[in-house]
């Protein structure tokens, strides 16, 4: 695996090697150092509506059920019965308590334990200790994230200003719609790094180039996120040619905003709805993207022509993407540069990756 030391001069810095995206031993640091310390986006609010409505989801390898308890409270626990390792649920559905699928050991949906069957000979066996290792939960809008380290900042210090600058938005009232899975050939990083900078907009999306004030295209980073600024383009304004699918109206909403959060979750605001893409890594050299569609209730928008010209900005994004990582393991290729004007994004989202992995001797 190559060295390397992080540039904070954006003017001189080199990207990170190039073995960072192609060495299979390198995502399970990833796993182990940025993934299961941060908030990871794992569900909606509306999945668990009622009270005993419960998901599971994969965070980091580690398997997680979410669940709104008898008391009404959302709480979060790692999938794992304190037994013999059993999951206390599968999938989504509604209960009054986990059971373990292995050997019936029953929980209560606060996480304590209420049945262990034939222990009764069992000497000093502290119930208390063996309920369910909770997981922190938190909610923001319509989604719910999880963060598996209990020593991490809270959501609000990753969401900096987030909430504030998307407020007129009305995120909190705005209802989910649609999803769809697309599973690249590619380390998640390369799909994040695309995802970070418009540069490549004038050769690799065309129709989105032509929606778009390349010009005024722009991106700010902050601690914990980036948020790309990119204005839709005037309806008269070149390069005009080919239909437009936006057009502007005069309103606030038109300046549509790209934020990014560490490590990998995108939300696209723009015309009445939000997009929300997580990135997640299934291998050194595959990702899955989940899309998922928000809209207001109350929105003019048409959402089947927003979510078809997504589609085909993504298709545009995977082929280039399954490029680059094919690119990426030619002898040839090591480490590149970064343009001042257009990726600072993407030298940003790679301080945090070798923030995060220096801090892995802690």
């Amino acid at each position: 695996m190559q060295d390397y030391s992080f540039d904070e001069n954006i003017e001189t810095a080199r990207t990170i090697p190039s073995s960072w995206y192609t060495d299979r031993k390198f995502l399970d640091r990833e796993y182990k150092h940025i993934f299961r310390k941060t908030w990871q986006l794992v569900g909606r609010v509306d999945q668990i509506a009622r009270i005993g409505d419960y998901f599971t989801v994969d965070v980091a390898g580690e398997p997680v059920v979410i669940a709104r308890g008898a008391d009404g409270v959302v709480r979060g626990f790692f999938n794992v019965c304190k037994h013999r390792a059993g999951p206390v649920a599968l999938d989504q559905g509604n209960r009054k308590t986990f059971i373990c699928h292995y050997h019936g050991w029953t929980y209560n949906l606060d996480g304590t334990l209420r049945h262990a069957p034939e222990f009764e000979e069992v000497q000093a066996l502290d119930r208390c200790s063996m309920g369910l290792k909770p997981v922190r939960v938190n909610q923001w809008g319509p989604l719910l994230f999880v963060n598996l380290d209990e020593s991490a900042p809270p959501l609000e210090s990753f969401l900096g200003e987030i909430g504030i600058r998307t407020s007129e938005h009305r995120i909190e009232k705005m209802q989910w719609i649609q999803r769809r899975d697309y599973e690249i050939n590619c380390n998640w990083k390369v799909y994040v790094d695309n995802y970070l900078e418009g540069y490549h907009l004038p050769v690799v999306h065309p129709g989105l180039y032509r929606e778009i004030d390349y010009d005024q295209y722009k991106v700010e980073t902050h601690r914990y996120y980036s948020i790309q600024h990119a204005p839709i383009r005037e309806k008269n304004a070149k390069p005009h040619e080919g239909n437009r699918r936006y057009t502007t109206t005069g309103t606030k909403q038109e300046n549509t905003q790209y934020y990014w959060i560490f490590p990998s979750l995108m939300l696209n605001i723009y015309l009445g709805q939000m997009q929300t893409n997580l990135v997640i890594p299934i291998g050194h050299d595959r990702c899955l993207t989940v899309f998922e569609w928000y809209v207001l209730p109350d929105t003019e928008t048409d959402v089947n022509s927003l979510v078809d010209f997504g589609h085909e900005i993504q298709e545009e994004d995977i082929f280039i993407c399954e490029h680059v990582q094919r690119g990426l393991q030619s002898e040839s290729y090591s480490q590149g540069r970064y343009s001042v004007k257009r990726e600072n994004g993407v030298h940003h989202f790679h301080s945090l990756v070798n923030e995060s992995l220096s801090r892995k001797a802690e």
